[in-house]
């Protein structure tokens, strides 16, 4: 499955623009509507109750929606600890939903309003932020009773809608007519199917098939890091630890690659900063797993360049995926690795010099 999260501020559509997803064909699911079934809940009604005092239920047991909001409207403390207990419940809902769905569709959106502000977007694939500028918002609220005090008071509990924008992968303006919104909704659509496609490719080790649709060489990019020093210690190959912003969907196992280390240099004195030299360019042979003759550890992301000699930490560096060469295993000895590990670089070297 493809997962992608839309996020937006008060008011600014987001419910209709996942409606239009879901005319595309995309699998919606509304984080609010997810919270208002946990509402019906005695269970989830009993903890909120405990947590935010008596009064926040009326007579039949259900939640005083307008008190609750008096309160954590007013106390961010008390908003933060409710949000602590609703969004696990939240997302393990969803993640069941996911879990069990079987009609073939490729892409679920997920609407969720405060992506984020409480860090969630490392759950999906994607991001996407729909904006008005604010005084748009307000005025679509006060249409369906929500007062100019009210709706700037729940605005300012969200994060800028421009550092939204930022940090979203796409973002869609939803300030004009509807044909307008709809037609960008189209475009990002587009984009998200070829993304799955990807992410399809990427999960079967199938780096080659992928510059065919995005016009380049899949690549990963980060800062090596110091990693466990058993390339050169123990294996005699050394390699470097790259560390990654986000995990991608890789099949884990040996790919040739070429790999270009970011430089730069002091300018003189007179001109403070540095330059930016052109990147220098090795081949290699690269590691996505666990280490399994080492027991299992989270997955990384290693490389051994050839005909490099140096020292590579806090250096940032790109690695293009030229083509797959084994799944990674499990060794019975360190022996067996390291005749694996020369094995891997002749098959690289073939790889990359006759481009078989």
């Amino acid at each position: 499955m493809f997962i992608a999260g839309v996020t937006g501020n008060y008011g600014m559509g987001k419910s209709a623009v996942l409606s239009m997803f879901r005319e595309l064909g995309a699998i919606t699911i509304d984080a609010d509507w997810v919270v208002g079934q946990l509402l019906k809940e005695k269970k989830v009604l009993s903890q909120i109750e405990k947590l935010l005092g008596a009064g926040v239920l009326d007579k039949k047991g259900k939640l005083d929606k307008k008190k609750v909001s008096e309160k954590i409207f007013n106390s961010k403390p008390l908003r933060i600890k409710l949000e602590d207990l609703l969004h696990p419940l939240v997302f393990e809902r969803i993640d069941e939903f996911i879990k069990g769905y079987r009609d073939g569709k490729k892409i679920i959106i997920v609407e969720a309003p405060l992506i984020f502000e409480r860090g969630y977007e490392g759950r999906f694939d994607k991001t996407i932020t729909v904006f008005t500028n604010e005084t748009t918002a307000i005025n679509r609220l006060s249409m369906v009773g929500i007062t100019p005090g009210m709706a700037s008071e729940r605005l300012k509990c969200q994060l800028p809608i421009k550092e939204k924008i930022k940090r979203a992968d796409f973002s869609i303006d939803n300030s004009g007519f509807p044909e307008k919104t709809r037609a960008k909704v189209e475009a990002v659509y587009k984009q998200l199917l070829q993304e799955t496609r990807v992410k399809e490719l990427l999960s079967a080790g199938k780096v080659r098939e992928i510059k065919k649709i995005i016009g380049r060489l899949f690549s990963i990019e980060g800062r090596v890091i110091k990693g466990a020093g058993r390339g050169g210690k123990l294996l005699h190959t050394p390699t470097a630890n790259i560390a990654l912003e986000k995990a991608v969907p890789l099949k884990e196992g040996v790919y040739a690659v070429r790999a270009a280390i970011f430089r730069s240099q002091a300018k003189d004195k007179l001109t403070p900063g540095t330059s930016h030299l052109k990147p220098k360019t090795y081949d290699g042979v690269a590691n996505i797993g666990k280490n399994p003759t080492f027991g299992e550890m989270p997955v990384s992301y290693e490389v051994h360049l050839f005909d490099f000699s140096g020292n590579l930490r806090g250096k940032k560096l790109r690695v293009d995926f030229i083509k797959r060469i084994r799944d990674e295993k499990k060794f019975p000895n360190v022996k067996a690795l390291e005749t694996q590990i020369k094995k891997d670089i002749k098959k690289a070297k073939d790889i990359l010099v006759h481009k078989i």
